[in-house]
């Protein structure tokens, strides 16, 4: 059984923001946001453990992209 994810028009307006920052930078709001959007500081709070890893100069940030899309390779994500 899949959790289905919320309607992004109907999104509490505690995630609307990171809604339409996924819509810049990926055209739509990507299923897992959609998913976690079910519990707002669950969705919040992976999104600033995101922004952390990003931010972070302990890991060159060039591997960190190989590593982000061999994962997504790995598990047949599209993008």
């Amino acid at each position: 059984m899949r959790i289905q994810g919320i309607d992004p028009d109907k999104a509490p307006d505690s995630v609307k923001p990171a809604f339409q920052k996924y819509v810049e930078l990926f055209g739509r709001v990507i299923t897992p946001s959609l998913v976690m959007a079910h519990r707002p500081e669950i969705m919040l709070a992976a999104g600033r453990l995101g922004n952390a890893i990003g931010a972070s100069t302990v890991v060159e940030g060039r591997l960190k992209t190989m590593v982000s899309v061999r994962a997504a390779q790995m598990i047949g994500c599209p993008f």
